[in-house]
């Protein structure tokens, strides 16, 4: 199964440990991207966030997100393919 971690704070960033002693950092209102279950079942330190109120652990359908991830891959590659090119474009002759 995999499951995101949502901040629900307003504003200040959040460090969540995960159990591979990794951390997802998020910003407020934040969300992370897909992560196993494995990573916050059993963490007494992730359960404490969750019961006051600074992060939200949300299951995700995998089936149902595979089309929506590359949809989104998609645009924000042409979005940076754009980027690019105006910098380039703007770049004085060397």
């Amino acid at each position: 199964m995999v499951v995101r971690v949502r901040s629900l704070l307003v504003s200040g960033p959040i460090v969540v440990p995960l159990n591979t002693g990794l951390t997802v950092r998020l910003s407020a209102g934040q969300v992370s991207g897909d992560l196993p279950d494995v990573e916050v079942a059993d963490n007494a330190k992730v359960e404490k966030l969750r019961r006051q109120g600074v992060i939200s652990v949300e299951t995700v359908d995998e089936s149902s997100d595979v089309s929506d991830d590359a949809a989104s891959a998609d645009q924000g590659a042409g979005e940076a393919e754009s980027r690019r090119s105006r910098k380039r474009a703007d770049a004085p002759p060397a």
